[in-house]
């Protein structure tokens, strides 16, 4: 068979299509780059649309242990295709890398795009029994490596997973995960009460709890003049958040909207005040540039972050926002009012923020190294 270089089959078996890197800047950036890209990920009920070049496949959601199912399918597909290039989001699908590659050696390229570092990352999985976490870690560590040498090229979301891969004798590329963002038009709504916006994935270890501490606190501090809008699919027991919802009547101050769709998340930002990103201490966490910063940036918001070096060193250096123990809500609560009541400091960090944004933490500067890959 001959293997048409322009040709890239992207897949993940965990990811939703909407999933912001994979789709918005991954997919499109190549499609709209002359490549012909075919994209597997799981279907999710959304808005779908025809995008030249981008040819869209939905698996069908399952539950974890019935993955298997989808490995199989793409294996299979990815015979059947002449595609030169083939690029994997998910590191259990390093097992769908490492047959194809026996199968089909030198013929093609395989990319790994690395999201989070696992083994630290499984040392904090809820689903995972905490007695086989460390164990469990060391092992994955073995496998993922060893099967990363199928691989041609490992893409790195963070700086930070590079140093744990140095032994391995393989392209190593660092497309971080910054935002995409069109400014045309862009202006911030004022609202009628200080308004409050966090856009992740919902769960403890991401400060979900943290974050409804702090309503809890603001709502005795500001008499109830606030919002928070809280925007992402629940990771977490649901009925357990509703019910400190109510508990703390807080039915008034805060919304979960569930996932949304990229493009609607900034119709929030416009109305925002401060964005937050109250991540716990996790080992992923600690060495993780999380995206919600520097799309806050983007969108001209001030920053409430957890007081990590990192984050620390970002928000001081840009003087974009301030950070704080996200585990103590009187904190929080006195840095939200402290903002809030200095009107111009707020316009000078969402300032601020957005000039670093525009220098530094855009996808316009990762795609050119994604599109290098394949060039």
């Amino acid at each position: 068979m001959i293997r048409n270089n322009s040709k890239i089959m992207m897949a993940s078996s965990v990811h939703v299509w909407t999933d912001t890197r994979i789709f918005f800047k991954e997919a499109q950036t190549l499609a709209s780059n002359g490549f012909q890209v075919s994209f597997y990920a799981i279907d999710f009920e959304s808005e779908k649309s025809v995008i030249p070049n981008l040819k869209m496949t939905y698996l069908k959601p399952v539950k974890r242990w019935q993955r298997v199912s989808h490995w199989k399918f793409l294996y299979k597909e990815m015979l059947k295709s002449d595609a030169k290039h083939f690029h994997f989001h998910d590191p259990e699908l390093l097992l769908v890398a490492r047959k194809l590659k026996r199968k089909l050696k030198n013929e093609i390229t395989i990319t790994y795009d690395m999201h989070e570092h696992i083994p630290a990352a499984i040392k904090t999985k809820q689903w995972i029994p905490t007695i086989i976490r460390k164990p469990l870690a060391k092992l994955i560590t073995v496998i993922e490596k060893k099967l990363m040498r199928n691989c041609d090229t490992v893409i790195f979301a963070e700086k930070s997973y590079k140093d744990n891969y140095e032994e391995l004798l393989l392209q190593k590329v660092d497309v971080l995960n910054y935002p995409v963002f069109d400014n045309t038009n862009w202006k911030k709504q004022k609202q009628d009460c200080l308004t409050l916006v966090y856009v992740g994935v919902l769960t403890e270890q991401r400060g979900i709890y943290n974050m409804l501490e702090l309503a809890v606190a603001l709502k005795a501090k500001m008499n109830g003049n606030f919002r928070m809008n809280i925007i992402g699919p629940i990771f977490t027991d649901e009925a357990t958040l509703n019910a400190f919802i109510q508990k703390h009547q807080l039915e008034e101050n805060v919304t979960l909207y569930g996932r949304m769709q990229y493009k609607d998340i900034w119709n929030f930002y416009q109305q925002a005040d401060i964005g937050l990103c109250l991540l716990h201490p996790t080992p992923n966490n600690l060495n993780s540039h999380s995206t919600k910063l520097f799309e806050y940036m983007a969108a001209e918001l001030p920053i409430i972050a957890t007081d990590f070096p990192d984050f620390i060193d970002i928000l001081t250096t840009n003087n974009c926002g301030k950070t704080g123990d996200i585990f103590n809500a009187e904190v929080l609560a006195d840095l939200v009012l402290e903002m809030d009541a200095d009107k111009k400091m707020l316009e000078d960090m969402g300032r601020n923020g957005r000039v670093a944004f525009d220098k530094f933490y855009n996808w316009k500067n990762e795609e050119k190294k994604l599109i290098a890959i394949y060039k």
